[in-house]
């Protein structure tokens, strides 16, 4: 199957203000802003603090300098302009920033421009603006030479603030920002939380480009340098991008005015001379120039948005401490360009394949293989929805989470709201009066997983604006949410169940992006893309949010006019694909288990058969993924936080390891390589998908994988077990009642079981089950296997 064939439908087109540095990447994210369909109507830039009053227009305004430097007609002299050289920003380039004026003209976009404000005060990875521990946990404010703090003094990363409200005053159609992020969550982060403040969209059309499969013109063309393939794109849509400045020990000044997106050469000279220095791991963010190796300038690029090039006439070379060489620009303009007969197109831009090499594989076998051979549809059995019961509030406690199961709230109210706002009330009391196993008292800041039931999706608006409000760091937990439909009790809105982190704050990390890229789809709503806790005394448990086939640049449901096999195959590997990248920016080496929520109805079994596939077809131990792990793309690091924020052993979400699933941590005497799975029908999911992956990852250094006649167990370190037990209906429901009190007997009223999940297709009698439930339509094993109810436990084993 051509995934070509199937595209996302069209979205409204948003207005973008670009922020622009004057590199390469803030100016090849604007050609990616159009590629995508969207408009930008003004630039930004926040440039060093002038010393003295310029003779033109203020800062913020924006005039339209044809020349920099001419003492005849330049109404923006170098003389009268006299701002500090680099200022070495941890947040924005400025090297080069006198030539900025220059690009209102060059791409005919207003320009408006402010003073860089304050320093880096809060250099945390993530930025914390107005998060209530901002104080407490994460300011390291920068002093003054007496040593105190100054008054009045704020992070350089609110001088964006006035100059975006400034732009969205001129322009209110604005409704979306765009930077050149790659690799840095420092940087990201606190766009994105400026961005949030002011009710824009994020776009980081490069966020983790490195790491992304080449885009099929790259991939197909023998001369491209790998490791620099982002440059290599560039170069394809006439980029033009020159070296301003050198400040590692593999470049010296004779790579100042090279350009980047030039000639393969130049390139190919950065990774020889890279790679002398950079460890292999690195390579990738060091050619790119992401730990500030080297910074450019873009002076020109493709027709359909660079209107006149820049012309620098006069350039200096200086010199700083530890081998860093710059050019001064003193003399430039902006100059037509030449007819040179050729059509630059938006389509030309090249964008990322849409799967990676392993799951376009995976696609393309299954697309061969697979035949829908399932007999007539099982009818859903109609029940009654008072025969439906979830129970009591059920606590379990282990020893490093706390799980609260089924907190309902139908006395509140007959709706969603009134029975969320009761939900929240009971959470609260719950975390300030917790068993008397538990210490002290928790927070909703401890939470770092939900799991919500809806009776519909009609009542998600009204859920979330309650359920947002009770949640104030950056990282909220992750989530999965599903509607429930007739299975929910007739009473009952909605019904949540969560996991309370039990260990200290400062170990806990999240992954919450919230710009669209190419990359993964970006947070639509109040939680995190994954949540990492500390697995025992090593390692770590990930929990992953529900992931739904988004086509991430586009935020929509992707192929879905398309229907099985093509359709929903392409659908459940893209959501796939968005688990595995969040399992691997967060370091999983391998999966606890995964619960897939469908909805379908009359293809359902053919549904479950894929979804399995797609598990067993990814945890299938061959020579090609074995060879797939030894040739993997090493860990990109956020250099920034490596040099400043002293995380250099810290696991964090930058370090992409190619190594999922991790077969070298399987023991030898295992039964399988395929983790635990599960498959269950629901009434409706997010956004009308059709299918949504939730997995529970973990970072170990030791798995062992049995089999057994009712289901398959991951066995962490021999101390840690997730298992998946199947209840079937060869003997009616009686049998399952029976099966399920043993079950309860057996593993539930442990108090070494942490966590127990029952996915359910009949009424449970409330004595009966004594943790959480969720009602199901159908209940799918591994091999399409049909089962009346599945058990997930999680237990630990002293």
């Amino acid at each position: 199957m051509s995934s070509s064939a199937a595209t996302a439908p069209p979205t409204p087109g948003l207005n973008v203000i670009a922020l622009i540095s004057g590199g390469k990447d803030s100016l090849y994210s604007i050609l990616h802003c159009i590629r995508n369909g969207h408009k930008v109507v003004a630039l930004a830039n926040l440039h060093p603090a002038l010393r003295s009053k310029p003779t033109c227009a203020e800062p913020g305004d924006h005039a339209t300098p044809d020349e920099i430097g001419n003492d005849d007609n330049d109404p923006v002299k170098a003389e009268d302009e006299e701002e500090e050289e680099d200022i070495d920003s941890f947040m924005y380039q400025t090297v080069g920033h006198s030539i900025i004026p220059l690009y209102e003209t060059a791409l005919g976009i207003p320009l408006y421009r402010a003073p860089i404000k304050g320093g880096a005060l809060d250099t945390a990875r993530v930025y914390r603006h107005d998060a209530a521990d901002q104080a407490a946990e994460t300011i390291t404010p920068s002093k003054t030479h007496t040593g105190s703090v100054p008054d009045q003094i704020e992070d350089e990363t609110e001088s964006l603030v006035p100059l975006l409200r400034r732009i969205m005053q001129a322009h209110p159609e604005a409704n979306a920002v765009s930077a050149g992020a790659i690799l840095s969550t420092y940087q990201r982060t606190r766009i994105e939380n400026v961005a949030g403040r002011l009710g824009l969209v994020p776009l980081a059309w490069l966020w983790m480009y490195p790491s992304l499969p080449a885009p099929v013109e790259r991939d197909a063309d023998p001369a491209a340098v790998a490791q620099v393939g982002l440059l290599e794109d560039m170069a394809a849509c006439g980029c033009d991008a020159r070296i301003i400045k050198v400040a590692s020990g593999g470049l010296d000044d004779g790579f100042l005015w090279e350009n980047v997106s030039g000639a393969s050469g130049v390139r190919r000279r950065l990774v020889k001379s890279m790679s002398r220095f950079a460890a292999p791991e690195d390579i990738r963010g060091a050619v790119l120039g992401e730990g500030g190796e080297y910074e450019t300038l873009a002076i020109d690029g493709p027709g359909f948005l660079w209107k006149k090039r820049i012309e620098v006439e006069s350039r200096d070379v200086g010199t700083g401490e530890g081998g860093v060489a710059y050019s001064k620009l003193t003399r430039a303009k902006c100059v037509s360009k030449s007819e040179d007969g050729k059509e630059d197109r938006p389509e030309d831009v090249r964008k990322p394949a849409l799967l990676d090499i392993s799951f376009a594989a995976v696609l393309r076998e299954m697309s061969s293989n697979f035949v829908d051979s399932s007999p007539s549809p099982f009818p859903s059995q109609v029940l009654s929805p008072s025969l439906w019961s979830l129970g009591d509030e059920n606590h379990r406690v282990g020893s490093s989470t706390w799980t609260i199961s089924n907190i309902n709230a139908p006395e509140a109210g007959p709706g969603a709201l009134e029975q969320m706002e009761g939900i929240v009330t009971k959470i609260q009391q719950a975390l300030l009066f917790p068993p008397d196993s538990i210490a002290v008292p928790r927070s909703t800041d401890d939470i770092v997983f939900a799991t919500v039931l809806l009776h519909s999706m009609a009542d998600f608006a009204m859920m979330n604006q309650v359920y947002v409000s009770i949640f104030k760091k950056p990282n909220p937990p992750a989530r999965v949410t599903v509607a429930c439909g007739d299975r929910l009790p007739a009473d009952t809105k909605v019904s949540v169940s969560i996991v309370v982190d039990l260990g200290p704050r400062h170990l806990r990390q999240g992954l919450h992006v919230q710009s669209r890229s190419y990359w993964a789809p970006a947070n639509i709503g109040p939680y995190s893309q994954a949540i990492s806790i500390p697995f025992r005394d090593e390692g770590n448990t990930v929990f992953i949010a529900g992931q739904i086939p988004l086509e991430p640049a586009s935020m929509e449901i992707f192929a879905r006019d398309k229907h099985l096999v093509d359709g929903y195959l392409l659908r459940a590997t893209l959501a796939l694909q968005h688990l595995w990248r969040i399992g691997e920016a967060m370091q999983v080496n391998w999966w606890l288990g995964a619960v897939v929520f469908m909805t379908g109805g009359e293809h359902i079994e053919a549904q479950a058969r894929i979804a399995w596939q797609l598990w067993k077809s990814t945890h299938s131990k061959s020579d090609e993924n074995l060879e797939d792990e030894n040739e993997g793309e090493g860990p990109q690091l956020d250099a920034w936080d490596i040099k400043y924020g002293g995380r250099a052993g810290e696991l964090t979400p930058e370090v992409i390891a190619r190594n999922l699933p991790d077969f070298s941590v399987v023991e030898d005497d295992s039964d399988t390589t395929v983790p635990p799975f599960l498959a269950v029908e629901v009434h409706e999911l997010p956004r009308g998908s059709d299918i949504e992956w939730q997995g529970l990852g973990i970072r170990c250094r030791q798995v062992l994988m049995q089999e057994s006649e009712d289901g398959v167990a991951s066995t962490i370190d021999r101390r840690y077990r997730y298992r998946c037990v199947g209840i079937g209906s060869e003997k009616g429901d009686e049998s399952c009642f029976e099966r399920l009190r043993s079950l309860v007997t057996s593993y539930c009223r442990r108090p070494n079981t942490t966590q127990a999940v029952l996915y359910s297709t009949f009424p449970v009698p409330d004595d009966l089950w004594p943790s959480q439930i969720v009602p199901c339509r159908s209940v799918w094993g591994p091999e399409g296997q049909r089962l009346v109810a599945s058990l997930v436990l999680q237990e630990e084993l002293f």
